[in-house]
């Protein structure tokens, strides 16, 4: 090859990687690990996919994009910039990939929280944002954005970016006996809405939860476990709710089959709500108890999106049981003490065992001790 045709060729494939031939390119996600397509792309801007890949490492099926913009940080006590600055979600995109691009109706929640939905293909917007959820073929399938809203502006042109997602159609399921054995047959064009919807809200409920806990990040101290904010463990359970009625009208076997990794999701995050709540509130031992039978009956996420959240839910089963029997020691001195009389001492390992792992018996032991010493 002369030294000419090598500097042509090198030349095209740089002109390829910036985009000569079009504005857009593809470009890793925040792990390196999947492709996505970005229609205007800037250094500052990052992201990260909730669904899968395909074979070659391209974004495919549902899911959502969230785009961050890296602001620089500095290091502590130095004016240095540091090597990774600080990710803040500016948007969100819902919807189906194919080959890294979405294709299809597309959900879009900016950076106050409005909805948007239009349609892309092959990651190109086929007509503009219309403010509001996707429309229904069915009105009962879930509630509408209420009309007293704000009307949003439709979003600026550039690349796909998403915000912190905000449930602005929460499902309220319909008030109704047991589910029926045999649901009534559901058309395929409703069934499809209901799939698609429910893996929607899925996705944004996830990424909601990732918000709130640090990315999921994994937990090494109980003191570091907090409630999660009412808006967030509303829309858990404002997903629960549309498990269950997804469940009652296609069929347990039907949603078993067609979203099974966003049931067991929705599992998960319920586990999160419960566990954090029972930690927050000074009951190690029930968060203990929860997240023991759920990893028990799901000890492996079906896909890699599951990953981060399963980790963070196994890091705190590991500490609360690693605490426990730690605590164990002071609750046995404890009642050593107890039965020979040395009530000062019980309580003093009492108080102990309850810092370590703090829960509701170990409270009531110290207070029985408590009335007692005072002759109650």
């Amino acid at each position: 090859m002369t030294a000419r045709c090598l500097f042509v060729c090198t030349t095209l494939l740089l002109l390829f990687a910036n985009g000569a031939y079009g504005s857009g390119t593809y470009q890793h996600t925040r792990d390196r690990r999947t492709l996505i397509w970005n229609n205007s792309p800037r250094r500052d801007h990052e992201a990260t996919w909730s669904g899968e890949r395909d074979s070659n490492g391209f974004a495919t099926g549902y899911g959502t994009l969230t785009w961050y913009k890296v602001q620089p940080a500095i290091v502590t006590g130095s004016n240095i910039p540091s090597a990774r600055g600080r990710a803040v979600v500016i948007n969100r995109f819902s919807g189906k990939m194919v080959r890294g691009k979405f294709d299809g109706p597309v959900v879009n929640v900016d950076a106050s929280g409005k909805m948007f939905h239009g349609t892309l293909v092959k990651g190109t917007k086929a007509n503009d944002w219309v403010a509001g959820p996707l429309p229904r073929t069915d009105q009962q399938l879930s509630e509408r954005v209420s009309r007293s809203a704000v009307n949003p502006q439709p979003p600026a042109e550039g690349p796909p970016h998403f915000a912190a997602a905000v449930l602005t159609r929460p499902f309220t399921p319909e008030p109704s006996a047991t589910a029926p054995s045999t649901p009534a047959a559901v058309e395929p064009e409703v069934k499809n809405r209901m799939i698609m919807d429910f893996k929607e809200q899925t996705q944004v409920v996830l990424a909601r939860v990732g918000d709130a806990t640090g990315d999921f990040q994994e937990i090494d101290r109980l003191d570091s476990v907090q409630r999660l904010p009412a808006a967030v463990s509303e829309s858990v359970a404002s997903l629960v709710d549309r498990a269950r009625d997804f469940r009652a009208k296609l069929g347990y076997e039907t949603a078993l089959s067609e979203c099974r990794s966003e049931t067991e999701t929705v599992d998960a995050l319920s586990a999160v709500v419960r566990s954090t709540r029972n930690i927050a509130g000074s009951d190690a031992s029930a968060a203990n108890s929860g997240l023991t039978d759920f990893l028990k009956n799901n000890p492996e996420p079906l896909i890699d999106a599951q990953r981060p959240l399963w980790r963070y839910l196994t890091s705190m089963r590991l500490l609360c049981s690693r605490l426990e029997k730690q605590a164990e020691t002071h609750l046995q001195r404890a009642g050593a003490f107890a039965s020979a009389g040395r009530t000062g001492d019980a309580i003093r390992e009492y108080q102990e065992a309850y810092r370590i792992f703090p829960n509701p018996a170990t409270t009531e032991k110290i207070r029985q001790l408590q009335r007692n010493s005072l002759g109650l």
